[in-house]
């Protein structure tokens, strides 16, 4: 698979991603939050430190928008 074609996939997961977020914002967030994760973990192995520290902040970021995001929620409902 060439470097362009790896690209143009990571566009559309995050393209998704981004819909996602929009539509629900519960289940979006959490999907961010993995996709960020995943970066981090590659980028540890090698050299880009200061992207892994920018998408650690994101995946914080992403976390606390799924905490604050309505809906879903079981606390809500008095179960």
């Amino acid at each position: 698979m060439s470097a362009q074609t790896f690209m143009y996939i990571v566009g559309v997961v995050e393209i998704v991603a981004g819909i996602a977020v929009a539509v629900r914002p519960r289940f979006g967030s959490l999907l961010v939050a993995v996709w960020l994760l995943g970066i981090i973990n590659l980028l540890v192995l090698g050299s880009f430190y200061d992207v892994a520290l920018r998408d650690f902040g994101l995946l914080v970021g992403a976390l606390a928008l799924n905490r604050l995001s309505p809906g879903g929620s079981w606390r809500r409902h008095g179960k």
